[in-house]
């Protein structure tokens, strides 16, 4: 039985978030009332994969552990017990509203009402459900309740158990993406706030009200859109254009405006489906979107939120992770840089240090 819908404290723990592009590890400890960073590493998937850095690949479960073990190895990994978070591509989060029903009633009722919402069959996830807080009224009446039904591949579940074992890790569960956000990153507001976690080849975007993941949605687009249009536009190498985009971003390189023309034009398609959903879902669930909190590695480039402000009319800002967690004062700087990509890997070991 697969441990995704449960938790399990204990004193140290790992986050471990496996990308399409690269792994990323935390180690967090909790002391009394605080929990310390020990230490974080992340490592590139393309080379091992005979690509570049930053470049989507699929591995072999073998050369998946092995980069895992690299980075573990890198970082200083002592921590056994972990939590990975699972790809939000292989999962289903919906808010599904049923009749108002005694509990025994809705285990009853609940596989049926799924086939609405799970487009494979119901024997190829793991699942459950439970109810939203009371604060969480969205549409709810007299006669029905609302209930977030969650699922997710055993397909994908079995292939990350394979992996993990290889590692000697213990006391391991699961986490879809989306819930590891909401925990590293609180938002500002108790109303409906949209996460945005900017991949390299896909972006996810996780509905959340008052602490509650209502809806979850996968973009074919990430980060990586803008390397290959770099390299197809100035005529670059892969890596090369993987350096300009990390380097200038959506700023732009003075020396060479196209740059920055081009990056523009990547993310309109990204930003501009991230728009059209925001929408969407306010439509849906009748709410405005107070907030929409960017993360991922595609939220690191510079002068994103500019670009982000073109093209969507909610307030933005950029994940801060760390910001539960106390950091030494050396790493400061590092972290405020780097800390978008590290939102599901510290979610994910929050997840065993905290209430």
């Amino acid at each position: 039985m697969f441990n995704i819908f449960k938790k399990e404290d204990v004193g140290q723990a790992i986050g471990l978030d496996i990308g399409s592009a690269s792994v990323k590890v935390v180690q967090l400890r909790r002391e009394k009332e605080k929990i310390i960073l020990d230490t974080y590493g992340e490592i590139a998937l393309g080379p091992y994969g005979g690509m570049v850095a930053g470049q989507a690949v699929h591995l072999g479960e073998e050369k998946l552990v092995e980069a895992i073990q690299d980075v573990m190895k890198e970082a200083k990994i002592t921590a056994r017990d972990a939590v990975v978070s699972i790809d939000s591509s292989a999962a289903f989060v919906s808010l599904v509203k049923v009749p108002k029903v005694d509990d025994n009633e809705l285990r009853s009722m609940m596989p049926f009402e799924a086939r609405k919402y799970i487009p494979i069959p119901l024997s190829e996830v793991q699942m459950d459900w439970w109810h939203i807080p009371t604060t969480v009224n969205i549409g709810a009446n007299e006669r029905m309740i609302n209930v977030v039904l969650a699922a997710v591949k055993n397909e994908t579940l079995t292939t990350y158990d394979r992996v993990i074992k290889k590692l000697s890790l213990t006391n391991v569960e699961y986490e879809i993406q989306g819930y590891s956000m909401m925990r590293s990153v609180s938002p500002k507001s108790a109303g409906m706030v949209l996460y945005v976690d900017i991949g390299a080849q896909y972006t996810t975007l996780s509905l959340i009200h008052n602490n509650t993941v209502l809806d979850m949605h996968v973009i074919s687009r990430g980060s990586q859109d803008g390397t290959i249009q770099l390299s197809k536009a100035l005529s670059i190498p892969i890596d090369t254009a993987e350096e300009t985009k990390r380097t200038f971003g959506y700023k732009g390189d003075a020396t060479n405006p196209y740059v920055k023309d081009v990056m523009q034009l990547s993310s309109y398609p990204l930003f501009g489906e991230v728009a059209r959903l925001s929408l969407m879902y306010e439509r849906k669930y009748n709410q405005t979107i107070e907030g929409i909190i960017l993360s991922g590695g595609g939220a690191r480039l510079p002068g994103v939120i500019e670009s982000y402000n073109e093209t969507v009319h909610i307030p933005g800002r950029i994940a801060t992770p760390f910001e539960q967690v106390d950091v030494p004062p050396f790493l400061h700087e590092m972290i405020e840089r780097i800390g978008p990509s590290y939102s599901v890997a510290v979610g994910c070991a929050l997840k065993k240090l905290i209430p």
